[in-house]
């Protein structure tokens, strides 16, 4: 069947022109030929071009799959892409269901993460520490004094620090003496070091975590076993206090390099338990 371009009336294909109005039907065959890749009415199955919202014949709204033309010019964008190849503008894609059992909620932007991401897709917040990744516009040599930011070495040195004397007192307590400074920067320094933004910042933490724990190294065992044992200490192995600061700068350098990817999604799954 072929529908009359001028009168609507339906008419079969043996026909050249519509018995209602005359007019020709060749026409009319040409585009229904053309048209095949058309939309169907859901209601009443009529053939309808793709730019309408409504059916001609029983007025049904059309439901449109728009979900991947651009909104800014209209474009067919292939799926996946994040801007539109045409105008550039960015595509705004349906967000994902994803079982709220493994995932977390970025801080910033409310998007759904899967558990094992550690910077948001949607925004690109570090979602551990709520850091935006920052992209350097300097050159790959950058130094390390343009590196340095001491904002960022103060809030984990001072719960590294916490942690390090801890296990220090811990460590004296069942026995482990000067052994009990050296894990206790170990553990303390090699986990934090990997929340730090960059390897110059985390040399800082290293240095400040060693210097105060050796500070603090005879005061503990004053603390723990008294004065007339800290002294005793003292004489026999004497301060540590420059083993400590090389080995905090050491470690805290090689975790910072090596580990931090792991450290954060260590830290990201124990933040999300909680």
């Amino acid at each position: 069947m072929v529908k009359c371009s001028r009168c609507g009336v339906e008419v079969a294909d043996s026909f050249d022109m519509c018995p209602n109005c005359g007019n020709s039907l060749l026409k009319s065959q040409e585009g229904s030929t053309n048209e095949t890749d058309d939309l169907k009415c859901s209601n009443c199955g009529a053939s309808l071009k793709n730019d309408v919202d409504f059916c001609s014949e029983c007025g049904t709204k059309v439901e449109q799959n728009n979900s991947n033309l651009c909104k800014s010019c209209g474009s067919e964008v292939p799926d996946g892409v994040l801007f539109c190849p045409t105008c550039g503008t960015k595509i705004e894609h349906a967000k994902p269901v994803v079982d709220s059992n493994h995932v977390h909620i970025c801080r910033n932007c409310g998007f759904q993460i899967e558990e094992e991401v550690t910077f948001c897709p949607e925004c690109g917040i570090n979602i551990i520490t709520g850091e935006k990744l920052e992209i350097q516009n300097s050159t790959p040599n950058q130094s390390f004094k343009d590196k340095v930011d001491l904002n960022k070495v103060i809030k984990p040195t001072i719960v590294a620090l916490i942690v390090a004397v801890v296990l220090s007192i811990i460590g004296v307590l069942i026995g482990l003496s000067w052994i009990s400074f050296i894990i206790a920067i170990l553990i303390s320094v090699g986990f934090f070091a990997g929340l730090v933004n960059n390897e110059a910042n985390a040399v800082i933490f290293g240095f400040c975590v060693g210097l105060i724990l050796g500070i603090l190294e005879n005061p503990i065992i004053e603390f723990v076993w008294g004065s007339f044992a800290a002294g005793v200490y003292e004489w026999v192995f004497g301060g540590q206090i420059l083993l400590l600061i090389l080995l905090g700068i050491i470690i805290a350098y090689i975790s910072n390099i090596y580990l931090k990817k792991n450290i954060q999604d260590i830290a990201g799954n124990f933040a999300s338990w909680i």
